[in-house]
């Protein structure tokens, strides 16, 4: 059976009355966990009629909202929220877009603390936009001066290897994947395009953690364990007070991903939507006992005449 591709993009311009496109060439959307801020990018061709009379320029300002869904057979899914950051010069049109957090990230910031908590300090800036975040998360002494929330952001990954972003309509602070236990089934022959994937097993996967905890008015915990010659080195920040506590940790975490299974990304059709952060059951008709669930670190999708395509980038194993 064959499913009509549709989609519906709404923009809000600062001036004018809201309206919709129905007709694109292209859109192209990530999003990640790790980024910061997600993107998107649609792609206008010049013969749309409902620019006839209209001047480009005067309608995609910049920082003016828009929101992209996309789906079959009119049944639509929200994909993207953001705002215009960027549009082409000439034809055909590309508007370029940034998610929510391009304007979380502007928000100055002007704080010192002995001893602050993080989610304390970011509800303290952060008012208006719902937030989900780790309450035990200690931050010990800071000190952040006349500098922008973008910046706070940036230093929290650089300095502890926290992450924030935007997912659900959420700013959401050192929770990589959500709490939602509902897994996404893929058939790697029978429902997905194409794989870049790579089967290790749990001896070839050669992990290091890196585990702090920060508590108290700047008290520090440190832990390493894992392979010798690691391939990949993960630094995370815990909330232990005790150093017992913050080895069972570290070493429950490299376990946890010290297991058989796929690496890479995979690419599939348009449903199930997925987002970065759930669940996917991956099986496989010709190794049956390469089944697996894994939590999902990036998602980029394209919406073209050559089709609606998700390539989701897997990460740790879940079970």
């Amino acid at each position: 059976m064959t499913l009509a591709m549709c989609c519906e993009v709404d923009f809000f311009p600062l001036t004018e009355k809201p309206f919709k496109l129905n007709r694109v060439s292209n859109i192209e959307i990530e999003k990640s966990w790790k980024m910061l801020t997600s993107t998107a990018e649609i792609t206008i061709a010049r013969n749309i009629r409902d620019f006839d009379c209209k001047i480009v320029n005067e309608i995609f300002k910049r920082d003016s909202k828009c929101t992209i869904k996309l789906g079959y057979d009119n049944c639509l899914y929200e994909e993207f929220t953001g705002y215009i950051s960027q549009v082409s010069a000439d034809f055909p049109i590309k508007i370029r877009l940034e998610d929510e957090m391009r304007i979380l990230r502007r928000i100055p910031v002007n704080f010192s603390a002995k001893s602050a908590g993080l989610k304390e300090f970011i509800s303290k800036y952060i008012k208006n936009y719902p937030i989900d975040i780790d309450a035990d998360i200690q931050l010990g002494a800071v000190r952040f001066s006349k500098t922008t929330m973008g910046e706070v952001f940036d230093k929290l990954q650089k300095d502890m290897s926290i992450y924030s972003f935007i997912r659900n309509g959420k700013l959401t602070i050192a929770k990589p994947y959500s709490d939602v236990n509902k897994a996404h089934n893929f058939d790697l022959e029978r429902n997905c395009v194409d794989n870049s994937l790579n089967y290790l097993s749990k001896e070839e996967r050669l992990i290091k953690i890196v585990g702090k905890s920060i508590f108290g008015k700047g008290k520090k915990l440190e832990f390493e364990f894992g392979d010798d010659d690691p391939k990949e080195t993960i630094n995370w920040t815990f909330t232990y007070r005790d150093k017992k506590d913050l080895e069972a940790a570290v070493k429950k975490m490299y376990n946890d991903r010290k297991k058989d299974g796929f690496d890479g990304s995979f690419t599939t059709f348009g449903l199930d939507s997925v987002n970065h952060g759930e669940k996917v059951n991956l099986t496989s008709t010709l190794y049956p006992d390469r089944a697996g669930t894994y939590y999902v670190d990036r998602v980029q999708k394209s919406f073209s005449k050559d089709g609606y395509r998700q390539n989701i980038e897997l990460g740790q194993r879940a079970m």
